[in-house]
């Protein structure tokens, strides 16, 4: 029997095998399916009335013990609950919450958020439940085609405090934001457990194109953050090029302050501190990498950053 994990190109293993603590669990954990996870949309629901409910229906759930609105689950019937119909909960992959609860603090007191490249309205919706409905979210993509599910969901939870834009983020308006959220298009290595079609179009090539990109990105996301504001950059990827290189881009272009990401009960890995003939600045280890072999999740890279 062929291991999906022999599908896993021999360049993409030597490439993060020096990266990795534990290349044989790391590699083990990719053959795997990653759990189903859902967090509760507090505009409409409680934790414990999902629990309740989802009890009386025989779906058994397991709580997610660094967020406490969110679970995972076994049972494929989850996401066809009335609960999720109706928006009360929201199917999410467990490390794709993790901007907004990096931030959640400076959310409570958010008047004004940016979600920079925001469809299909994931960490949009989770950001407007944080802030029960208050101040003013704008959830903007560059994708029109896209944009169809960023509306559908935002209508579907009850996000009201939130409007949408459709513009390319490297010619949006110079307005300022408390916070702008930044989960800009990457290479998705860390999607790998929910579909090896990410070998498709993955290349080295395409890492080193994507990550000029973002490092556009990047810059213009911060020069929309207000004084005293935080810019969130997160990367749903391994490659160092879309992580540890565009922190660097923009701590050499931008008086940007790191800051250090803290989660509690969720194990954070430091991120490298140099790749390949690149040196890092010393301030980029206070960023967060996040291994699928260590929290049962896909592949994450988070960058906390002060103005």
């Amino acid at each position: 029997m062929i291991s999906m994990s022999d599908e896993i190109p021999k360049v993409f293993k030597e490439r993060y095998a020096g990266l990795v603590d534990d290349e044989e669990a790391f590699l083990a954990c990719l053959n795997t399916l990653q759990p189903r996870g859902f967090r509760v949309n507090t505009l409409k629901a409680s934790p414990a009335m999902i629990k309740e409910r989802f009890s009386d229906y025989g779906i058994s759930l397991q709580e997610v013990p660094w967020y406490k609105d969110a679970f995972i689950s076994d049972e494929p019937d989850v996401g066809a609950t009335f609960e999720h119909f109706t928006g009360e909960i929201y199917m999410q992959e467990l490390a794709s919450m993790l901007p907004p609860i990096a931030v959640q603090k400076e959310l409570e007191k958010a008047k004004y958020v940016l979600d920079g490249c925001a469809a299909p309205g994931s960490k949009t919706t989770q950001m407007a439940a944080m802030m029960e409905n208050k101040g003013l979210i704008v959830a903007n993509d560059s994708s029109y085609s896209r944009i169809r599910a960023l509306k559908f969901n935002q209508e579907k939870t009850g996000a009201i405090n939130t409007v949408i834009t459709n513009k390319d983020l490297r010619n949006f308006p110079k307005m300022q934001f408390d916070i702008v959220v930044l989960d800009v298009p990457c290479s998705s290595e860390g999607t790998i457990r929910k579909s090896y079609g990410v070998f498709s179009l993955w290349s080295e090539k395409h890492i080193k194109t994507i990550s000029d990109l973002q490092k556009q990105l990047i810059t213009k996301g911060f020069d929309l953050v207000a004084p005293g504001g935080t810019l969130i950059y997160s990367t749903c990827t391994f490659a160092p090029e879309e992580n540890e290189a565009v922190v660097h881009h923009l701590l050499q272009e931008r008086p940007a302050k790191m800051e250090k990401i803290d989660i509690p009960h969720l194990k954070i890995s430091p991120p490298v501190d140099e790749w390949k003939n690149d040196v890092f600045s010393p301030e980029v280890k206070n960023a967060a990498r996040i291994w699928p072999h260590h929290n049962n999740t896909g592949g994450f890279f988070l960058a906390k950053v002060g103005k």
